[in-house]
């Protein structure tokens, strides 16, 4: 059985999607309706009820369209699809109350729509009373078919089922429509264009030099559905495609209460497409700049005639070259699930995620950006200077499965098991040019490659609890997962450059050694802890969140030479290592409210310092406060927010001499802990709906980290950036063309390693999609409009930005 928790609903005393959650939950008696939706006239409903709106939904399932109705209308809809299995709607197309469109589209079917005053929701009923039991509901927030640019629920925070709204913490979901309508194949693109972060591309695709940054630090947490992967190379989502997802849900800010470990910029979490109770698909092709070619295709519904076993299988393939000389990539991706309902109350999933990845052409760093005597290089943007013989090979295995378990008494329980295989490959020429790392222009090389695997299990309850006669939240879960890799040491050689402007132009050069050295290295990591949290509400616009985390982590790295002879290194370990986390939201009004939060960092290091030791742990506190307003019932969601980090040890990496590579004895790269790091910052955001044709994401950042002296850190990465995309469906233009542009700016940034500096730029992006017929749909994307000039990276070589670029999209729906 499923229910879709759908859009967000205020009630009169608290605005909040998720005060109905409890009675979804609840079994209860089904009570008669008449043959026509009705409405319970309540002073909360009645406005919701009567307002005129415009609704463009095309002919399909009627499960599916009663979900698309629902959030684009702003209400909770509970209903048990197997009353209505294989049923089609013909759509909704015009303008309607919210009476009329359910009458519209429920016209026929001997169902209709009861509100309920308690809960603020509305129930899908048979037109004859029937009794008995509400079959088992699920509580989830799909933004696939929504065309909506925010969401009623989220957890990533907290576990506890909240709205954004009442989240005492910045989080940004970047739903399947918006992914869709900018054209976003990759992570790295969701993430560039999120509020607060910052994507440093240095590199192709895949390659391990590319980082994202989040409030002065980086943002290494990624979950898939809620599972937390290892912050090591290899083990995060950094080149995952998104094909496969439903929606990207964004937390900044410290999120040690469900990683137990990390930075304090953030966490992203990766939502998979669940399968459907319906019959969906399409196919779709893309093409574009660089012979950028895509194909992709998802299908998805129910296997058997009841529906009890659903199934969705997606794959995508994709190869492209680069404005880049001799750059390219292709990758192949595969995502398959089941789902089945094994009791009324149960439901089981298992499936299979793989993407293999290989970009190809050379080129790690980019271009230096001056020459020894401090003369700009002045190279295009299409210049590689490094040989063709290059590439970055990432190959990702996950098989997962999830067990959901849903009770009488407003609880659910959770267990997600998960096994992730991943293998790297890289070898990585650079050119540096003579008065640098060497005296003559020099091509070196060397070579990085590993098989990481981690194993993770999460478990988690969730549900209400009553005390001093109110309604409480409460969360309690535990989480465990050990990883290790297998790798090698490589041979790292140079060779001179006879003649550069040739190495340029062909990138031929003959390739150098990067063999194995014939030894071998073993990495193990091992997390696992427990938490609690529960959200108080003593008053009904007074939400009190207090949780706290115990977690346990320990290392090893383990040498053996060339002559077999193993290392086994020590263990590095800490024990039950508490982090608090504490929240408060107030509910001035109907749509404004205000909260603050607190939590602890606890970061575990995985660097190395000069003598080869790991670091010690990275420690500090996140302090944010802000209000939060939500429109149009919380169709439209509006930020602002304060914050302040404190952290000792921040490990900071030690260049060699004249800025070379410095390795330790262990081969790995030198840090040192920095202490007394501080940043402070504020955000703005706004998402969503303004009209029922108008949706919109973005806003503004600024960050300014510091270090112990007060000195600015990170100057190369900007500490203001604004971003802002909108579409637009004009009703009284060419029927089915809708329009969008987005805007990013940031200001100036400098390199103080070599003294260079970028200023300020703005990037103009213009969108366009055409309804061919109802299941034809082509689209239009051009990035970069006025083909800027401006690099994504600047430190020691610089990486440019994309130029101008036009995509063309075409997807057939079935």
């Amino acid at each position: 059985m499923k229910h879709t928790l759908l859009g967000a609903r205020s009630r009169v005393a608290v605005p909040s999607s998720l005060s109905i959650v409890p009675s979804l939950l609840l079994a209860v008696s089904l009570l008669g309706a008449s043959s026509l939706p009705v409405l319970a006239a309540t002073a909360d409903s009645t406005e919701v009820a009567t307002e005129q709106r415009r609704y463009d939904i095309p002919a399909g399932s009627l499960a599916d369209n009663l979900n698309r109705f629902a959030v684009a209308a702003g209400v909770a809809l509970i209903f048990d699809p197997k009353e209505i299995p294989n049923r089609q709607s013909a759509g909704l197309n015009g303008t309607y109350n919210l009476n009329e469109g359910f009458a519209k589209l429920l016209e026929g079917s001997g169902l209709a729509v009861r509100y309920e005053s308690a809960t603020g929701s509305y129930r899908l009923e048979k037109a004859v009373a029937s009794g008995g039991l509400l079959p088992t509901v699920r509580v989830e927030s799909t933004t696939e078919g929504t065309g909506s640019y925010t969401t009623g629920l989220t957890n990533t925070a907290t576990r506890l089922d909240l709205s954004i709204r009442e989240t005492p913490q910045s989080v940004t979901v970047v739903t399947r429509q918006r992914i869709e309508d900018q054209g976003m194949n990759e992570i790295a693109s969701v993430l560039d264009n999120t509020v607060g972060l910052v994507v440093n591309t240095s590199g192709p695709l895949g390659s391990d030099n590319n980082m994202v940054y989040a409030r002065g630090f980086p943002l290494e947490n990624y979950q898939v559905d809620g599972v937390a992967r290892s912050t090591r190379f290899g083990f995060q989502n950094d080149i995952a495609d998104m094909a496969l997802f439903d929606r990207v849900e964004v937390v900044r800010g410290a999120s040690g209460l469900l990683n137990g470990v990390g930075e304090p910029s953030g966490a992203v979490n990766l939502v998979r497409k669940l399968p459907t109770t319906e019959f969906q698909a399409y196919v779709a092709g893309k093409y574009g700049s660089w012979n950028h070619y895509r194909t992709e295709a998802d299908v998805s519904g129910p296997l058997t005639a009841d529906g009890e076993i659903r199934g969705r299988l997606v794959a995508a393939w994709q190869d492209n070259e680069s404005f880049v000389d001799r750059l390219g990539l292709e990758k192949k991706i595969l995502y398959g699930v089941l789902e089945t309902n094994l009791t009324d109350a149960t439901i089981w999933s298992v499936g299979i995620e793989y993407q293999d990845h290989k970009s190809t052409g050379g080129d790690r760093f980019g271009a230096p950006l001056l020459y020894a005597d401090g003369t700009p290089t002045n190279f295009s943007r299409t210049t590689n200077l490094n040989p063709d013989w290059g590439y970055h090979t990432r190959e990702n295995l996950s098989i997962f499965s999830t067990v959901e378990h849903y009770f009488e008494n407003d609880w659910r329980v959770k267990l997600d098991l998960e096994k992730s295989k991943r293998e790297y490959d890289s070898v990585m020429p650079t050119t540096a040019l003579a008065g640098g790392w060497f005296d003559v222009d020099t091509v070196s090389a060397g070579r990085w490659a590993g098989e990481p695997e981690q194993n993770s299990i999460n478990l988690h309850a969730v549900g209400k609890y009553t005390l001093f006669g109110r309604a409480h939240d409460l969360v309690v879960g535990g989480s465990y997962y050990d990883s290790e890799e297998n790798g090698s040491s490589y041979n790292y050689t140079d060779a001179p450059i006879d003649d550069l402007d040739a190495l340029i132009k062909t990138g031929k050069f003959p390739k150098l050694d990067v063999s194995s050295i014939g030894d071998s290295t073993y990495t193990m990591e091992k997390q696992s802890g427990f938490y609690v949290a529960t959200r108080v509400k003593p008053v009904d616009n007074l939400s009190i969140i207090l949780g706290s985390r115990v977690s346990n982590w320990e290392t090893r790295y383990d040498y053996t030479d060339v002559d077999g002879v193993t290392d086994v290194g020590a263990t590095s370990k800490d024990s039950s290592v508490v982090t608090p986390y504490a929240g408060i939201v107030v509910d001035i009004n109907k749509y404004l409210s205000l909260y603050a939060s607190y939590t602890d960092i606890f970061k575990p290091s995985t660097n190395y310092d000069a003598a080869g030791m790991l670091l010690e742990p990275a420690e500090g506190s996140n302090t944010e406060a802000g209000a939060k307003l939500a429109f149009f019932d919380n169709k439209l969601n509006l930020l602002a927010t304060y914050y302040k980090t404190l952290q000792d040890n921040v490990p900071e990496y030690v260049p060699g001499p004249n800025g070379g590579i410095n390795r330790g004895p262990t081969g790995h790269y030198v840090y040192q802990g920095i202490d007394g790091t501080e940043t402070t910052g504020y955000e703005l955001e706004i998402s969503g709906q303004l009209t029922s044709n108008w949706e919109l994401g973005g806003g503004f950042s600024e960050a300014d980290p510091k270090d112990a002296k007060g000195q600015p850190r990170l100057t190369h990465i900007p500490q203001q950036t604004f971003k802002m995309f909108t579409h637009y469906q004009p009703t009284s233009w060419i029927e089915g063309l809708s329009i969008g542009g987005n805007l990013r700016w940031q200001d100036a940034t400098h390199s103080s390693g070599i003294n260079f500096s970028q200023g300020s730029f703005t990037l103009v992006d213009l969108m366009a999609q055409y309804k061919i017929t109802s299941q034809l749909h082509a689209a239009l994307n051009i990035n970069n409009l006025f083909d800027k000039t401006y690099y994504t990276s600047i430190q020691r070589e610089g990486w440019f930005g994309e130029p101008r670029s036009a995509y063309v999209t075409l997807r057939y729906n079935f």
